[in-house]
């Protein structure tokens, strides 16, 4: 009998010192963090919440939200975490919308199509809020059929919870205008062009040392009539990697591998870097590039060029 109640004690004891332990990680184990933000867009639970700010989702953190109505929507904004917080604060910080207003980075060669799925998320805009702002502004570069398509400038922008879809394409579209004054290029079309062969390098290469290299290929290939080549301008239209028979059947503007010259309007948002690689390209005798692994490939002919994709490994 002594010995039953040892042990029915002994479960007791390791429930209670377990609940306590549960208790005590949910309302006063703190962690440090130090100018973390977490970003919650349309549809962020706190699931989602705790693996960003990488916390354990346990029963106890369940149970209380489900009696505390964490389903309900969760206030979009950027929450900052400076400090040590419980898992108890954190909860109470977010549902009390204690937000330091809404944070959008458009990350450099973002379309304008993810940038707008971007700002959705966030409710900044939906797209046809996004497409009156647009067609509704004064502004000195070409953007024919309402196209801003590489005018969305990479950057991190940090809005008020209240601000307006007019005022957020007004201050991205103004960061653009710091970057590239007008009254810098007067020539509006070759800087146009500038524009969409930066987008391009922007696309096919990411180390900063290649981008005047590639820029060159590209720019020479322009000058004897050679077509661009280019994978990501289908990739593009098409919103995803094209097929090898794709890149040779489709009859499209943005297929460089079917027509020759610059697409119609840039594939992306590239930053400044980028457009003064283009400027200052490295022409050489090199016509032919591929990256494979991280590193870029330069070749002078194609038979050179597909010695090296077989010798990389990158053509079986």
């Amino acid at each position: 009998m002594k010995n039953t109640l040892k042990i029915v004690y002994t479960i007791l004891f390791l429930i209670l010192f377990m609940c306590l332990t549960l208790f005590y990680n949910f309302f006063f184990a703190k962690r440090e963090y130090k100018n973390v933000n977490i970003n919650i867009k349309k549809g962020t639970n706190f699931a989602q919440i705790y693996k960003d700010l990488k916390l354990k989702y346990g029963i106890v953190d369940k149970i209380y939200l489900k009696l505390n109505g964490g389903n309900i929507k969760l206030k979009v904004g950027t929450y900052k975490f400076n400090g040590k917080f419980s898992k108890y604060e954190i909860i109470k910080k977010i549902k009390s919308s204690e937000t330091n207003g809404v944070r959008l980075t458009i990350p450099e060669g973002f379309t304008s199509k993810q940038v707008f799925a971007r700002m959705e998320a966030l409710e900044l805009g939906n797209r046809e809020e996004i497409n009156k702002v647009l067609s509704e502004m004064d502004f000195p570069y070409p953007h024919e059929n309402n196209n801003f398509e590489g005018y969305f400038y990479p950057e991190t922008y940090i809005f008020s919870e209240n601000v307006t879809t007019k005022q957020v394409i007004q201050t991205i579209l103004g960061e653009f205008l710091k970057k590239f004054p007008p009254e810098k290029y007067p020539d509006k079309q070759k800087f146009y062009d500038n524009l969409k062969m930066a987008s391009i390098v922007e696309a096919e290469v990411p180390d900063a040392v290649d981008k005047p290299k590639v820029a060159g290929i590209f720019l020479k290939r322009l000058e004897i009539g050679m077509k661009l080549e280019s994978d990501a301008t289908l990739k593009y239209e098409l919103g995803r990697q094209a097929s090898r028979n794709e890149l040779k059947s489709q009859n499209t503007p943005y297929n460089s591998y079917k027509v020759k010259g610059l697409p119609p309007t840039p594939i992306g948002n590239p930053p400044i870097e980028t457009f003064k690689a283009v400027l200052n390209a490295e022409k050489t005798d090199n016509l032919f590039f591929f990256t494979y692994k991280g590193k870029t490939y330069y070749s002078k002919t194609h038979e050179e060029h597909l010695k090296k994709r077989r010798e990389s490994g990158q053509l079986k």
